[in-house]
């Protein structure tokens, strides 16, 4: 595409240099090879305009930057009011609109996003529907996948995604939409078909600063949508619909798309699904409420993107849902272990209501977590309350504290903890040593008992001081059973 093509019509100034071709973008210039665009945005420590020596030796055709650059006068330039949201609109065109090209579902909230998405791409391939996917967890395209590296990637890897889809033939793509990537610009120009609101409780003040911010970015993506759905069973939901005119999905109140009847089990959950059409019987493999929440948006959302629930249905049954997201670990032991991406307090509290519900007669309730560091301090005191509210026995650790002192962390969390269990050592257990707390924490369950290990889910790494360590809940249990077979 033409330099002038690209940028025509956008929020952009001083075009100089020749019409140059250009075949992608990136603002990584990592990334950057010949006839590439380069985005330089103004970053937290470092201007990206630092880096166009580096990118024009790289084959970069063309500059867009923030900042005033000095760029060699036989190369393409241009200066950017918004970059962010500039780029996201460079990217859409460069790579041919794909957002245009498929029934784009988008979902938001603050739990339940990865799973939902995830849930929509498994009903749609097994409908035998082709469905793309951005997420947590991994990015995928038709059949191809890659670990993904944060939930909603730059707008270029997203367009870029999208394309992918696209040529794969996908009818579809589900995307996480997080309010960080909607206040960054990451989906930018972006038209979804349907999207999803999910939930809201406390995560992300670090960067939002309150929770109204926090609600208020959320809010944003529902202007790039088509269509809508609103989960009203959740309070800001219910603030939400009052304001706005959406449609609405719930399991305790009248809705849009209800799910009622609901039977959880051992096994997986039923429930009977209810529109304006007709009603139909669900039955999934999925475990816990939060799982029904989670199924019920998901055909809700694939339903309002055109695709026929009787085609949907079918492929119910062979939902696995997200990894790490109350995911089972069997090595043979006599008690249940679990892994599951649980990082903030209501998340902490319907994880270990789920685990409540699960746990035989008799049987002890363990719950290992830790905080993040570099995040909001203000829920590590929640976390622990919602964990000690449930739990019989706690086994408080580290999860990623990436530039903090794990101890700290851990005394921050602390308070949330009454001091009478503090004090007893058979119910409360501390140390920043998570692979050292599994072992012991494993070492101490009894036949019939339930360890959940909540805050890594997939992630098979801990992140401190910079550095991505190996590591994972699943593979440090699977390697006690090794050394010590159950």
């Amino acid at each position: 595409m033409k330099f002038s093509e690209l940028t025509k019509g956008l929020d952009i100034q001083g075009v100089h240099g020749p019409d140059a071709e250009v075949v992608d973008l990136s603002c990584d210039s990592r990334e950057i090879a010949p006839g590439w665009a380069f985005v330089a945005l103004k970053g937290e420590k470092v201007d990206g305009v630092e880096f166009i020596p580096q990118v024009l030796a790289q084959g970069a055709s063309a500059i867009l930057s923030e900042s005033p650059a000095e760029v060699p006068e036989g190369v393409a330039s241009a200066r950017m009011v918004e970059g962010r949201f500039t780029m996201g609109h460079l990217a859409k065109r460069v790579h041919g609109d794909p957002d245009e090209q498929l029934a784009l579902i988008g979902v938001t909230g603050t739990n339940g996003k990865t799973t939902t998405t995830t849930i929509i791409r498994q009903l749609l391939r097994g409908a035998g529907i082709g469905c793309g996917l951005v997420g947590t967890v991994l990015n995928a395209a038709g059949d191809a996948e890659e670990e993904a590296v944060r939930t909603t990637p730059e707008s270029p890897s997203f367009y870029r995604w999208l394309r992918r889809s696209v040529e794969a033939g996908d009818r579809a793509s589900a995307v996480e939409v997080s309010s960080i990537g909607l206040d960054l610009g990451r989906v930018a120009g972006a038209r979804f078909t349907v999207g999803v609101f999910t939930n809201l409780t406390q995560d992300h003040l670090d960067f939002h600063g309150d929770m109204e911010t926090y609600f208020a970015a959320k809010r944003k993506l529902a202007d790039q949508c088509d269509r809508f759905l609103v989960n009203v069973d959740d309070p800001r939901g219910r603030e939400w619909l009052a304001a706005a005119d959406h449609m609405s999905y719930a399991i305790e109140r009248p809705a849009c798309y209800r799910a009622s009847d609901l039977e959880m089990e051992t096994t997986g959950t039923r429930f009977r699904l209810h529109n304006a059409v007709g009603s139909w019987p669900v039955e999934s493999p999925l475990l816990g409420r939060f799982n029904a929440y989670n199924l019920l948006a998901a055909l809700a959302a694939c339903i309002e993107a055109g695709f026929q629930i009787e085609m949907l249905l079918p492929a119910v049954k062979g939902l696995t849902g997200a990894p790490g997201r109350l995911e089972r670990v069997n090595c043979g032991q006599p008690f249940g272990v679990m892994v599951d991406y649980a990082h903030t307090p209501d998340a902490l509290e319907k994880l270990l209501a789920e685990g409540r519900r699960l746990l035989p007669p008799g049987g002890r309730l363990h719950v290992l977590f830790g905080c993040g560091g570099d995040r909001d301090r203000t829920k590590r005191p929640l976390m622990a309350e919602a964990v000690a509210k449930t739990a019989d026995v706690i086994w408080h650790t580290s999860d990623n504290p990436r530039d903090e002192d794990p101890e700290r962390i851990l005394d921050d969390a602390a308070p949330g903890i009454p001091e009478v269990i503090r004090r007893d050592p058979g119910r409360y257990h501390r140390d920043s040593d998570r692979a050292a707390m599994v072992r012991l924490a494993l070492t101490d369950c009894r036949p019939g008992d339930l360890l959940l290990l909540a805050g890594k889910g997939h992630e098979p790494y801990q992140e401190v001081k910079g550095h991505k360590l190996p590591y994972s809940d699943r593979g440090a249990v699977e390697a006690f059973f090794a050394r010590s077979p159950a």
